[in-house]
């Protein structure tokens, strides 16, 4: 077997492994390979997956944030209203409260 092969074996192991969700002993044990050998493979990939490359990246606008103003009475209801009421306005409903 090459080791090219065997990387690519490997790889597919590795691979197998993290989506089994097991410990790297309880794989190994579970499909017969020597422990060491698994741990060696997932270090050794990791090295080789490791070389930094460039992602494609596209930047959005953030959403807007929605400002809210809550009132809260100590009876324990609680209205919520836009950042947008004018200041005219919640001032009477304050007074009408």
């Amino acid at each position: 077997m090459s080791n090219e092969d065997r990387q690519k074996m490997w790889e597919e192991r590795v691979a197998q492994w993290r989506a089994s969700g097991l410990s790297q002993r309880a794989y190994a044990i579970e499909h017969g390979f020597p422990i060491r050998q698994v741990g060696y493979w997932v270090r050794r990939l990791a090295k080789v997956s490791s070389v930094p490359s460039l992602l494609p990246v596209r930047v959005a606008p953030a959403a807007p944030l929605v400002a809210t103003i809550s009132l809260r009475n100590e009876r324990g209801w609680t209205l919520s209203l836009p950042s947008e009421v004018p200041a005219s306005w919640l001032g009477e409903l304050m007074r009408a409260l």
